[in-house]
C-alpha cells in the first residue's frame, strides 16, 4: 500500500488525537515523521547524511553575534532554496518578501550538512544560522510524559515501522523551549517558513502561537494528495500548523484539507523565481547546446530527478534510451554529489547536474520526471510532461493536479513510455501555457505586498 494511503487508514482507525504530551496532540508532528519513513521504505531509500562536528561548530558561530536588533519579519529557510539572481544569492520562493521588507527582515538559514557560504555572496545580509537554534536544542534535556502511548505501539505494530518516538517528542519540546526564549527576547511580528513539516519548524510554529506571533508557510514544492503533510484525516487542533499558507496557484486552495488549514487562509501568490526566469532571455550557451544536440538527435527530453527514486529512474531511463537511440535524454540529478555510477549509461543519456532547468526546458520537446515539482513549472513554461510512473508515485502526486490537462501523459512502464514518445502529438506551447494558468498566480511581488498589508503594516 502506498504510504499516504496507509497513513490515512491509520488516522481514521486509531484515536491518534489522544496521544498527548504537555497538552499537545503530538501526532500533529509525528505523522510527518512516519510519512517520511514510510515513503523512504517504499522507495528503498536509505541514504543518511549528517553535518560533521567541525561544520556544526562553524555554522553555530557563523554571524552568531551579528544579530542584535529586533526584526518584524523572520524567514526560516534553507540552502535548497538558493538561486543566483543578478549575481547574488536569493531565496527562490521568498525573494520578493525580502525585497519588500528589506532591513525589517531576518533570514535564518539552514546550510544542511555543509558550511555556510560567505555573507558577501548574498543579496540579503541580515542572516543567522539555523544552528544557533539546533545546537542549543540538542544540548537540552527533556523527559516528557506521553499519554496513550499504547496507541503509538499499536500503530507501529500494524505498519511494521519503529521510530524513536520518545526521543523525538522530547526533541520537539527542547526546540520549543529554545524558540520560546528567542521569540520573547526579539519579539518578531511574523515568522515565515519555507517548509512547515519538520520537528524543528513545527516546534517553531507551536512556540510562535504560544506567543501570539503569526506563522506563514511558503509553498516550496508539490502539494497534492500524495503529500500527506497537508491532508490530515482528523482535526488535531492545528497547534503546529501555520496560520497561513502562501501557495503557487488556485489549485492548492481547492485541494488542501480544512483539517490542515482553512481555505480562506490559503493565499495564491505565484512563484518569485519562476517569474524572474520567465523574463530572462535564453543564454547563447543553452541555445548552442540545444542546437548541437538537434544535429545528432530527433528530440530532446529533459529529465528532472529526486533523491528518493533516482536510482530506479536511471535504470528505467537506461532501458528506454537503448530502445530510442534517436532521442537524447538530458538528465539533471537532484544533487551534484551522489553515489550513483553513471559510467555504463547509453551515450544518449547526458548527465548535466549544472544545467539550468528553467533555461533549458523551453528548448526541449518534453519534460519527464517521477514526481519532481518542476513538472508544474515545465507545464507553465509550455513544455509537455510525460510522467514515468514508478511505483505509482507519479499518479499519486499528480493525477488530481493534471486531471484536465491534455499536455500531460502518464507512462506506467517502459513500453507505454516509448509508445507515447512515438505516437503522441501534444498541444502547442501557447495552449499548454494557457491551460496551466491555475498552477501559478502572477504578480508575486504585488500579491506578497498585499498580503503583508492585510495582516500588518508595511
Amino acid at each position: 500500500m502506498h504510504p499516504n494511503l496507509l497513513l490515512n487508514k491509520i488516522e481514521r482507525k486509531y484515536s491518534v488525537e489522544t496521544i498527548i504530551a504537555e497538552g499537545l496532540p503530538v501526532w500533529e508532528f509525528l505523522r510527518n515523521i512516519y510519512s517520511d519513513k514510510l515513503l523512504k521504505r517504499y522507495c528503498h531509500y536509505s541514504e543518511k547524511r549528517k553535518a560533521s562536528p567541525p561544520n556544526i561548530l562553524y555554522n553555530y558561530f557563523w554571524r552568531h553575534q551579528k544579530v542584535k536588533k529586533n526584526f518584524q519579519v523572520v524567514l526560516f529557510t534553507d540552502v535548497l532554496e538558493e538561486r543566483i539572481v543578478d549575481g547574488l544569492i536569493k531565496d527562490k520562493i521568498a525573494g520578493n518578501l525580502l525585497k519588500i521588507t528589506q532591513n525589517q527582515s531576518l533570514v535564518v538559514l539552514d546550510p544542511g550538512t555543509n558550511k555556510h557560504k560567505q555573507i558577501s555572496q548574498y543579496s540579503h545580509t541580515d542572516m543567522l544560522s539555523a544552528f544557533s537554534f539546533i545546537l542549543p536544542a540538542k544540548l537540552k534535556f527533556k523527559n516528557t510524559y506521553i499519554q496513550n502511548i499504547e496507541c503509538l505501539n499499536k500503530i507501529e505494530l500494524e505498519i511494521q515501522l519503529r521510530i524513536p518516538y520518545k526521543k523525538l517528542i522530547n526533541q520537539f519540546f527542547q526546540f520549543v523551549e529554545i524558540f520560546q526564549s528567542w521569540i520573547q527576547k526579539y519579539q518578531p511580528k511574523i515568522i515565515f517558513i519555507n517548509c512547515y513539516f519538520s520537528i524543528r519548524h513545527q516546534a517553531l510554529i507551536y512556540a510562535a502561537k504560544q506567543n501570539d506571533v503569526l506563522t506563514v508557510e511558503f509553498q516550496h514544492g508539490i502539494i497534492s494528495k500524495g503529500q500527506t503533510a497537508y491532508f490530515p484525516q482528523k482535526d488535531f487542533g492545528q497547534l503546529t500548523f501555520p496560520n497561513y499558507l502562501l501557495c503557487f496557484g488556485k489549485i492548492e486552495k481547492e485541494l488542501i484539507s480544512n483539517n490542515f488549514i482553512n481555505s480562506e487562509k490559503i493565499i495564491p501568490i505565484g512563484n518569485y523565481y519562476l517569474e524572474y526566469m520567465m523574463k530572462q532571455k535564453i543564454t547563447t550557451q543553452n541555445k548552442e547546446t540545444a542546437k548541437l544536440l538537434r544535429k545528432k538527435y530527433n528530440r530532446i527530453i529533459l529529465i528532472s530527478s529526486q533523491d528518493l527514486i533516482e536510482r530506479e529512474l536511471i535504470e528505467i531511463l537506461s532501458e528506454i534510451a537503448k530502445k530510442l537511440p534517436q532521442i537524447v535524454f538530458v538528465f539533471v540529478p537532484r544533487k551534484e554529489s551522489n553515489k550513483i555510477n553513471y559510467s555504463s549509461l547509453p551515450s544518449n543519456i547526458l548527465i548535466k547536474p549544472k544545467i539550468d532547468l528553467y533555461q533549458f526546458c523551453s528548448l526541449c520537446d518534453f519534460h519527464s520526471t517521477v514526481f519532481s515539482t518542476f513538472a508544474l513549472e515545465s507545464s507553465y513554461m509550455g513544455t509537455p510532461n510525460i510522467f514515468i510512473n514508478i511505483k505509482g508515485l507519479s499518479k499519486i502526486f499528480y493525477k488530481d493536479i493534471f486531471s484536465n490537462h491534455t499536455d500531460v501523459k502518464f507512462a506506467d512502464d517502459i513500453k507505454e513510455y516509448i509508445e507515447i514518445i512515438k505516437n503522441w502529438s501534444p498541444p502547442e506551447k501557447t495552449e499548454i501555457k494557457l491551460n496551466s494558468k491555475r498552477l501559478f498566480s502572477d504578480n508575486n511581488h504585488d500579491r506578497i505586498k498585499q498580503f503583508l498589508n492585510e495582516i500588518s503594516e508595511f
